[in-house]
C-alpha cells in the first residue's frame, strides 16, 4: 500500500497530531487500512520532540503515550513527496512549498481543510452516481484532483471549524490550520482544530471508499437499513 504524507512547518505540533488522528481513523480492515501515515516538516533540523500541547491533545491512552514519546521530527525529502499517495499540509504555503520541492506532486497535494471540502463534494458525486466509488487511496486522490478542478473553493471569511470555544483564531486563510505557538490560548485552539479536522477527514475517506451496503446484512431485520443507506 501507499503513504499518507502530512506536512507542516516544524513537525512537532500540527503534523504529528494529524498523523495520529488519521492513523486512528484508517486503522481496521477497510480499503485504506494498509496506508502508512507519516508527518514531515519543512523547517525542522529533525529529531525534535512533539510539543507538550500537542502531546496532551492526543489523550492519555497507551497508544497516544507511545506515539508521543517515540515521535521525532523529520525534514521532508523529494522522495517523501514523490512516493506519497496523498500529501496533506497544514497551510496553503506549505502546499506550495511541497510543489516547489516536487512539481510532480501537485495533483496529490492538498491542505487538510481543502481535502475535507473536496471529500464532501466527492461523496455527493459518488452518491448521485456522477462519479465512481474509489476503492483505494490512489483512486480517491485522482478523483479529488478532478473535483478540485471543477468547483471554486470559495469560503466566507469565517472559521471552517466549529470547535473553537473561547477565543477566535486568525481568519486570513480559511483553508489553513494556524500554528498558534505565539499565544497559549490560540495554540490550544489550533491543536484542537487540527485533531478534530483530521479525525473528520479520516472518517470521511474511509466512508468514501467503502460501500455502505456491504456493511448491512441480508436478514429481514436489515431491510429498513438497506432502504435508507
Amino acid at each position: 500500500m501507499g503513504t499518507v504524507l502530512i506536512v507542516d512547518g516544524s513537525d512537532v505540533c500540527r503534523g504529528p497530531i494529524i498523523e495520529f488522528a488519521i492513523q486512528k481513523q484508517l486503522a481496521g480492515e477497510g480499503a485504506l487500512a494498509g496506508e502508512t501515515v507519516v508527518s514531515r516538516g519543512l523547517e525542522t533540523p529533525g529529531q525534535n520532540l512533539i510539543c507538550d500541547m500537542a502531546a496532551g491533545r492526543l489523550g492519555a491512552s497507551m497508544r497516544a503515550a507511545t506515539f508521543s514519546v517515540s515521535h521525532r521530527s523529520r525534514a521532508i525529502t523529494v522522495e517523501d513527496a514523490e512516493q506519497a499517495d496523498i500529501i496533506l499540509t497544514a497551510e496553503r504555503a506549505h502546499r506550495s512549498a511541497v510543489v516547489r520541492l516536487s512539481p510532480i506532486s501537485r495533483s496529490r497535494s492538498f491542505t487538510l481543510k481543502e481535502a475535507l471540502v473536496l471529500v464532501s463534494v466527492l461523496t455527493d458525486e459518488v452518491r448521485s452516481g456522477r462519479s465512481p466509488r474509489p476503492t483505494n487511496m490512489a483512486e480517491t486522490v485522482s478523483l479529488l484532483d478532478e473535483v478540485r478542478g471543477s468547483i471554486p473553493l470559495i469560503e466566507p471569511p469565517m472559521h471552517t471549524s466549529v470547535f473553537h470555544r473561547d477565543r477566535a483564531l486568525p481568519t486570513s486563510d480559511p483553508l489553513a490550520l494556524v500554528d498558534g505557538h505565539e499565544d497559549a490560548a490560540l495554540h490550544r485552539h489550533a491543536t484542537d482544530e487540527a485533531y478534530q479536522v483530521a479525525l473528520t477527514l479520516g472518517s470521511r475517506l474511509v466512508d468514501l471508499t467503502e460501500d455502505p451496503m456491504a456493511r448491512i446484512g441480508t436478514s429481514p431485520n436489515d431491510w429498513w437499513w438497506r432502504q435508507h443507506a
